[in-house]
This record gives C-alpha cells, sequence and structure tokens, in this order.
C-alpha cells in the first residue's frame, strides 16, 4: 500500500467546497428533524364584535370558544394582538375582531 499524500492547491475554493457541504449537512438535519417547525394553533375565522357594557376579553374569549382546547389566555392574547390593543383597553362600541378556534 502506498502512501498518498495530498495537498490543496486552490484553498479558496477549498474553503468555499467545505463551507457549502457543512451547510448542506444542517439544512439537511434541520428538515430531517423538523427543528424549527412553527407550531400554532389554527384559526378557522374571525368574528367581529361590537363590545357592549360589561363586556371583558375573558367573557368575549369564552362566548366565541366554548369548546376549545386553547388556554383563554392565548385567546386574550390573539385577541389584543389581531386587534392592536392591550388586554384592558377595551369600551363599549368599540369593533373587537375575535379568533374562532
Amino acid at each position: 500500500m502506498s502512501n498518498r499524500h495530498y495537498r490543496v492547491v486552490k484553498p479558496i475554493r477549498f474553503f468555499i467546497f467545505i463551507l457549502i457541504s457543512i451547510m448542506v449537512i444542517i439544512f439537511a438535519g434541520y428538515g430531517i428533524l423538523n427543528i424549527g417547525k412553527a407550531q400554532a394553533a389554527t384559526v378557522n375565522t374571525y368574528e367581529r364584535v361590537i363590545v357592549q357594557e360589561n363586556d371583558t376579553l375573558w367573557d368575549l374569549a369564552e362566548t366565541y370558544n366554548p369548546d376549545v382546547k386553547v388556554s383563554y389566555q392565548k385567546i386574550i392574547h390573539d385577541i389584543c394582538e389581531t386587534n392592536d390593543i392591550e388586554s384592558g383597553d377595551i369600551h363599549p362600541g368599540d369593533i373587537l375582531f375575535i379568533p374562532v378556534y
């Protein structure tokens, strides 16, 4: 058996080859293992609601999502995010879009 010695003739090309190889391996790993896959509750539709006197976000979340397996805190967060409001910032006559899961 003879010992062969390899030498890098063009270091830039070799470096680019190694870099691309590493990137391909990493992206293949992400694809195979589903790392970074976003998991979100699916919103089927939104219900347009006019806020009445004494309505709270909790009441609205319960009314439009009575048998859902998502927590009401998550629903309230989604209501606030969708309507660009703070949790206690609703007034009678406001129009809100309530996610229905």
